[in-house]
């Protein structure tokens, strides 16, 4: 496929995703990672440390690594046990962070109480990766993207409202988290990741092939891109003290609005939320730069979309398609990666800056503008390795055995035309040729009605005919 064609695939494409795939019963499940995120957050407000040379928010980072670490070296069957272990440990921790008085005590309790929450956030995620469809992972980090909003634009223009979350109110948060983490273990399986069960519980089709493994390590390139570029802007945005809370949280706010717009009502490609992540990103940290308020309240709020966008479709990415190569050790790779993040790249760039006595805005700026334009670049690329087949994991026909002799025969139709259906054409091709009406295959697919005549005009123009009896004609013998 070339390089064009890719392109105009680019907009053609979509997601198939749909609030039906959300499934009640496992609304605990769908809390657990979003909260274990939020969790993290929940440290005491004043601390302020700095230890030879480095401040307590980088010192957090190490031990959240090597928390994430630990996932490398554990088996499948015990993920459930170690969340419950280490969500205990958290909830021991936590009190001390504000009843210690002395920093390089409260310091290193608070180390101790990101390493757990590492540990709860690779469980958590594992979870969130196997059993969840892309709907429910949608809303899962959208969860995650709106309490960071709040934090921006009430927390912080609120201090007594800060103060409150990061004392009593942590302890409230994490004994909801412990209940949580109970249920969990309650209802699922002592072995959550037998053979098949992820279909079982997401009622995918998601058998393994070597070329979704190199898809995870496709994304997990996207996810160190990614991390990059935030180092480089929290680094920015730290030393030059632009970036404006209300707008920048007001920013996220607007985010999330516009990808439950674009992807769940509009029903476009998951990669319309990268681009914008690149280019709203860039625009806000460029705008910024510029020595005005207005400018600066502007560029905080492009910057704010940007960065909403950016968190949601990486977790996004990575979730889905480790979920799509139903392999584990792909979990683990994505688990030491995280690793090399908070360890390595955050090491490097806390030192780089610290030796670097210049102006950090132009070289930051150029190093992201180059990190962006190489993701923008690859796009098609990311198309064609990533989407060129449905990229969600929701209800498919092949799951229905009454369909199963339709889907061989329109199988079998589409290899010898060479017709190059994608999986949803093939089966909306087929319950075409059933009967079906177009509603009733939205409702039997758990897709949009507008998402069924998207793919009929596309069957059409591959069939070249113009009406459903033009359809009969040629194929109901």
């Amino acid at each position: 496929m070339s390089f064009i064609s890719n392109i105009k695939r680019f907009f053609q494409t979509r997601d198939e995703l749909s609030l039906l795939n959300i499934r009640k019963e496992l609304w605990f499940l769908l809390l657990i990672y979003p909260v274990t995120v939020i969790l993290g957050d929940a440290r005491y407000y004043d601390m302020e440390i700095n230890v030879l040379g480095f401040e307590s928010y980088e010192w957090m980072l190490y031990p959240l690594g090597f928390g994430w670490l630990v996932l490398v070296f554990t088996p499948k069957q015990f993920i459930v046990p170690l969340l419950k272990i280490a969500a205990v440990c958290c909830a021991v921790l936590i009190p001390f962070q504000f009843l210690l008085s002395g920093d390089i005590a409260k310091l290193s309790v608070f180390m101790a109480f990101q390493f757990f929450n590492g540990v709860c956030a690779g469980c958590a995620f594992s979870l969130f990766c196997f059993k969840l469809n892309n709907v429910e992972r949608l809303f899962g980090i959208a969860m995650i993207i709106f309490y960071y909003s709040l934090y921006y634009t009430v927390y912080r223009a609120f201090p007594a409202v800060q103060f409150a979350y990061n004392t009593w109110g942590s302890v409230l948060l994490t004994a909801f988290y412990l209940v949580m983490v109970f249920i969990l273990c309650g209802k699922l399986k002592e072995k959550v990741f037998e053979d098949g069960e992820a279909a079982e519980f997401a009622g995918a089709d998601v058998s393994l092939t070597s070329g979704k493994e190199t898809k995870v390590g496709i994304v997990i390139v996207l996810h160190i891109v990614y991390y990059s570029i935030m180092c480089m802007i929290n680094y920015l945005e730290g030393s030059n003290n632009l970036i404006f809370s209300l707008p920048f949280g007001s920013g996220q706010f607007t985010g999330i609005v516009l990808i439950i717009l674009i992807m769940l009502i509009l029903n476009r490609n998951s990669l319309y939320i990268w681009l914008m992540y690149l280019v709203f990103t860039f625009a806000g940290m460029s705008i910024v730069n510029y020595d005005a308020r207005a400018a600066q309240i502007a560029g905080s709020y492009l910057y704010g979309i940007g960065d909403g966008f950016g968190y949601f479709i990486i977790y996004y990415f990575c979730s889905g398609a480790i979920k799509k190569s139903k392999s584990f050790k792909m979990h683990k790779l994505f688990c030491l990666i995280i690793f090399i993040e908070y360890f390595l790249i955050s090491g490097i760039f806390s030192v780089a800056v610290g030796l670097y006595k210049g102006p950090l805005h132009n070289i930051a700026l150029g190093v992201v503008l180059a990190l962006c334009s190489f993701c923008f670049l690859i796009i098609p690329y990311l198309q064609k390795n990533l989407f060129t087949k449905d990229w969600t994991d929701g209800f498919h026909l092949k799951n229905i055995p009454e369909y199963s002799q339709g889907l061989m025969e329109t199988d079998a139709i589409n290899i010898t035309e060479h017709l190059n259906m994608t999986e949803r054409e093939h089966e909306v091709f087929t319950m075409l040729l059933a009967g079906s009406a177009p509603k009733e295959i939205a409702y039997t697919l758990k897709i949009s009605y507008d998402t069924v005549n998207f793919h009929i005009k596309n069957l059409y123009r591959k069939l070249d005919i113009q009406s459903r009896s033009e359809l009969f004609a040629r194929y109901k013998k």
